[in-house]
């Protein structure tokens, strides 16, 4: 049986002594499904995997979901995409995906469960990857603010763009309608545990329903400056062959872009179905 290291109060376990590109038994594989839904980010270290090793590893969470940017899914194995340092904008300019903090494809009526990494190449230092408990986060409001957010709804719609709309933007959304997105609680309670967490991606919440823009954007600001605090964030420092699988339905997460961009940053990633929110 494979060991666990708690990394922080709220979030993030090293698994060590395991070889996901071998056969798992059963009791091995329980264990592991329970430290993901104890721990919400797994670190697994010292991996050998090659994509369909990395994909069929993530099938031990759930079911892998092809991903929407086809243009970054590997065309020997699809259902695997990749994050790099070297894609590029229309104009030329290195496109850094995911520094602002957020969740993945919340815009989606049933988002991702978890998303998985596998570290295939890094940079010397830096690029680490920050994880942010929202069950914890949601536990330590306070209670004006508590009361505040247990009933709001939220309207999530993909852009582009990869980061928070300005206020200009939420006012052009308007604020009642959500035929452009979908809507989801705000407080959503996790379907394994029955722990409620905030369900907050700024940069596909456009408005909460029944509330003015400028509030909205207050509102949001304030979640992630409580949610952000260190007392509930783990910081992943990455070493080739890591793969690491976090539970989108209570974490938020950014990648820190404070590396040598000469240097190839590249990660297999895969998406695993989730459910819808409540």
């Amino acid at each position: 049986m494979f060991s666990i290291s708690k990394q922080t109060d709220h979030i993030g376990a090293e698994i060590s002594g395991i070889d996901l590109s071998q056969p798992f038994p059963p009791e091995a594989a329980d264990a592991l499904r329970q430290a993901f839904v104890d721990h919400s980010v797994l670190a697994i270290r010292d991996q050998k995997l090659d994509a369909p090793a990395f994909l069929n590893a993530t099938r031990l969470f759930g079911e892998p979901l092809r991903q929407h940017l086809k243009q970054f899914n590997l065309p020997e194995c699809p259902d695997v995409a990749t994050i790099s340092n070297q894609e590029k904008t229309k104009e030329g300019k290195i496109n850094v995906r995911g520094v602002s903090w957020h969740t993945d494809h919340s815009f989606q009526p049933e988002p991702p469960k978890a998303t998985a990494l596998y570290a295939v190449s890094l940079p010397t230092k830096g690029g680490d990857t920050e994880w942010a408990h929202m069950g914890a986060a949601y536990d330590a409001l306070p209670a004006p603010l508590r009361t505040e957010v247990d009933a709001l709804e939220a309207v999530h719609a993909y852009t582009e763009s990869r980061v928070p709309p300005n206020l200009t933007e939420r006012i052009a959304a308007g604020e009642d309608d959500a035929s452009d997105g979908v809507v989801h609680p705000l407080i959503r309670t996790h379907p394994e545990n029955g722990r409620k967490s905030i369900y907050l991606n700024p940069l596909r919440v456009r408005r909460f329903r029944g509330m003015t823009p400028e509030h909205c954007a207050e509102l949001i600001e304030r979640i992630v400056a409580h949610a952000t605090q260190p007392e509930f964030v783990y910081t992943h420092r990455w070493r080739a062959g890591d793969m690491v699988i976090w539970d989108n339905r209570c974490c938020i997460h950014k990648a820190n872009a404070d590396y040598d961009f000469e240097e190839l940053r590249l990660l297999y990633r895969i998406i695993i179905q989730g459910d819808t929110p409540r």
